[in-house]
This record gives structure tokens, sequence and C-alpha cells, in this order.
């Protein structure tokens, strides 16, 4: 077992202790790296997310440790059905696993404590300056004042809303498209093992049940005049009225939680600063690939500091070129589809085909479930 950093022998610092900023922390750790980890929240508690793990991110729980831990945690999924283009069409899936954000990402930090990271909760951190030799961080636990601590490298990964980052790490493209909205709620008729999704004009909702019985229900929903100043809850309750699923009784929902427009992106590694998960820039998953690409990009984010952890002044330079490949089919196959979706002639004919010929998705499923490299 490693041992436990202090703060002092640590100079790399992650901010974020959510999936990819835990997954980074913890596989820094398997390479003998010394690494602190900040998390501003207080675990567990809710996030806007689909709750679902294809086979790719349980191999990268495989890898950090974690596997069985998660489903023990969380339920197995292995059939997706769908209703858009007027048709209910059910196509089968490699088996994933349903699991709540406040199951997994307690699961993700304890474990990186276990490891050896120096975990700080509640504490709030922002990037103050960077340099060529340092980066300059303020940081804040629980209200107890600010100070200031130097790092070699410092990881970004605070989320959608990381901030005070865009002088070195630019967006390319600033935030656009649909907005997410997740609640939790009793809703009937929904099996266990079975992703949903209803698709049209106004977005796609999907829904899964957790471990605990609650149902996990996910939209990405069109921005700006396109709501016509419907409430968010009552547009998923609409779009899935106008389905052919049977789920317009949604009992008991949970404050729902909203994003700002998903699609973004930018340059994520500068110096020594870099940005992962959702904080390097969004495309939103179609049948909840966002908590494998966050895995994957924090495992990723790990190796690369580990190949260059004697040219921390490079590390920077050398996410960027990594992250040209890194889930670059993945998200290119997820921005097709969920463009192609929005149009109504295009559910009508891709419905229609898989109605017939379920098998045609066999292409599309592999290539959202490549094996991590």
């Amino acid at each position: 077992m490693l041992m436990p950093t202090t703060a002092s022998e640590a100079s790399i610092l992650v901010i974020g202790g959510g999936i990819a900023g835990s997954a980074c922390a913890i596989r820094l750790r398997q390479q003998g790296i010394a690494v602190d980890l900040v998390e501003k929240e207080s675990f567990p508690r809710p996030k806007v997310c689909g709750c679902c793990i294809g086979v790719t991110g349980l191999a990268m729980l495989d890898r950090l440790g974690l596997k069985q831990f998660a489903k023990d945690r969380g339920v197995s999924t292995d059939r997706w059905c769908a209703s858009m283009g007027g048709r209910r069409i059910e196509v089968p899936l490699p088996t994933g696993l349903a699991i709540s954000r406040e199951s997994l990402d307690p699961m993700l930090i304890e474990h990186a404590a276990a490891v050896g990271v120096n975990v700080a909760m509640r504490c709030e951190a922002t990037v103050a300056s960077v340099h060529k030799d340092r980066v300059d961080v303020r940081r804040n636990i629980a209200g107890s004042g600010d100070h200031q601590q130097s790092y070699s490298i410092v990881v970004v990964a605070a989320g959608l809303r990381a901030g005070g980052i865009s002088r070195e790490l630019p967006w390319t493209a600033a935030p656009h498209g649909p907005f997410g909205i997740s609640f939790l709620a009793d809703v009937r008729d929904v099996e266990s093992g079975v992703i949903y999704m209803a698709c049209d004009d106004d977005g796609y909702v999907g829904l899964v049940k957790l471990a605990d019985g609650r149902i996990d229900v996910a939209a990405a929903l069109r921005s700006g005049a396109a709501s016509n100043g419907i409430a968010p809850v009552e547009r998923v309750r609409r779009l899935l009225e106008r389905s052919e699923f049977d789920f317009s009784s949604i009992e008991n929902a949970s404050t729902a939680m909203t994003t700002p427009p998903l699609r973004r992106s930018r340059r994520v590694g500068n110096g020594r600063l870099m940005a992962i998960g959702d904080a390097a820039g969004y495309i939103e998953p179609f049948t909840g690939e966002g908590m494998t690409w966050a895995l994957q990009s924090g495992v990723a984010a790990a190796d690369v500091i580990a190949e260059h952890i004697h040219q921390p002044a490079s590390v920077g330079d050398a996410w960027q070129t990594r992250c040209l490949t890194l889930l670059a089919a993945e998200k290119r196959t997820c921005r097709w589809v969920t463009s192609a979706l929005r149009w109504p002639l295009a559910r009508i004919v891709a419905a229609g085909s898989l109605a017939m010929f379920p098998g045609l998705a066999s292409p599309l499923v592999r290539g959202l479930n490549r094996s991590p490299s």
C-alpha cells in the first residue's frame, strides 16, 4: 500500500474530485507519483448525469482497482430501448452498469485517499498565475481564508463550470447547443437493466433504474427560444408524453439540476497547466458515454504526466497533442448521432431501419465501446 503524501511533498495538484479528477489522482499514485487533490464540495452530492457506464468504462475502473466495488453498488445494463420516429425499438448492448453519482464519486475519492492521494474536501482552489517554472494556486478550505501554494503541474478537472483558466486555456468554441438537466424520481414501468431514450424535436431524455430503485432522468434539451417559456422539468414530462413509452407519471422528483449549454471545446494544455474531463470541453453523449470518457481522460492525463515528470514545462503541450486523438472517434460518432437525431426524417428512417434490422446498430455500439488503449 502506498503511504499518503503530505501537501509539502506533492508537486502536482488536481482541482476537482469528480470522476476525471479522482481517476487522474489514483492513476498517478499507481505510478508512485505524489499528488494533492482538492474538491470544493462535500460528498455525496448530486450531479447532472445519465448514470451509465459502458464496457470501456468498466475496463477503466478495473484498471484503477474499482470494478467490483462499482458493480456491487450498481445495476447491470444490457439493453437500449428507444422511442423515436413514432416507433419503439430495442437493441441489445454489451453489459454495462447504471450507478448513481452519489455512489460512484465518493467511492472514487475514498479510493484515492486509500492509495495515498492527499485529499482536501470543501477546499476551493483557483489558478492564480502560470509561470515558466511553476503554477501558483489560491486555496481556501471551508472559509478559513486564502493561502497561496505553488505546484509544478496543475490539472483542472472542475467540470463544465471550471473557471479562472480561460486566459491560459481559451475556448476554441464557446458553449452552445442544448443544455442538460437531470433529476431522480419514481417512474412506473421502468425495467431494471434497460437504458431508455425518447427523442423528438425538443431533444432527448434518458431513463435508467438505479440500485436503490430510483429512476435517473437525464435530458439534453434545445436551448434558447425553443423552450417557449416552459420549465425544463415540464419539457421533459411533455417529451415523454409524446413518446411511445408510458412514462408520463413522474412522482417524487428531486430538485432538478441543469447545466450551461453543453457543446464546447478549448485548448486543453499549455505549459504546466492541463484541463481534463468536462473542463476540457464537451460533446453531449448519447447513451451515457460521459462517465466513461471522464475515466479515460483522467487515466490518460496521468500517463502523460508520468511520461513528462522530469520535463513538467512541456506537459501541457504534450496533453494538447494527446487529446487530438484521445476519444476522437467516439466523440465524432456521438456528434454525428446526436446531430442526426434532431432531424425528424433522420429519426423516422433510423427507427424504421432498426425496428426491422436491430443488427444495424452493431457498428455504432462497437464504435462507442472500443477497448481502452
